[in-house]
């Protein structure tokens, strides 16, 4: 058992192209067997590109591809400027929860859509795109009953 192990740390794996649905359902995978205490934030550069180091023997290949993971809600993107941007009003959405109670959104919004007003106070910048909050205080790209 142990020889195999190690025999796996060694094996040369190709580089193939692969989808982000693959990466994710490899992270997904290897987050089933991390120790109590180990955070996903392990597949994770400080630029938010995905570590392929411990995901080669899930995936059987390092991808080509590039995929980046936001370290607050653990979505795979193409675009390094998203979860970047999503970590930033993630944290801004807890700290207004945790000042006022309340889900940061729009009295008359009924999508979910993140109010950047509401929450500009915890923003260093205001992100270029729209974010969407569930009532589990989860931000995404997708509004709630998209998900």
């Amino acid at each position: 058992m142990f020889r195999k192990k190690k025999q796996e740390e060694q094996a040369e794996y190709p580089e193939q192209s692969i989808s982000v649905e693959e990466v994710q359902k490899a992270i997904q995978t290897l987050a089933n067997t991390l120790p109590i205490g180990v955070s996903l934030r392990t597949f994770v550069h400080e630029d938010h590109s995905i570590d392929y180091e411990l995901l080669k023997p899930v995936l059987k290949a390092v991808p080509r591809e590039t995929y980046y993971m936001s370290k607050e809600t653990y979505e795979i993107f193409s675009d390094p400027e998203i979860p970047k941007q999503m970590d930033q009003v993630q944290r801004a959405v807890d700290q207004y929860f945790q000042r006022t109670g309340g889900i940061p959104v729009a009295e008359a919004d009924t999508s979910g859509k993140v109010s950047y007003l509401l929450i500009r106070d915890f923003l260093r910048e205001e992100p270029d795109i729209s974010f969407y909050v569930d009532d589990q205080m989860l931000v995404s790209l997708q509004p709630p009953e998209n998900r």
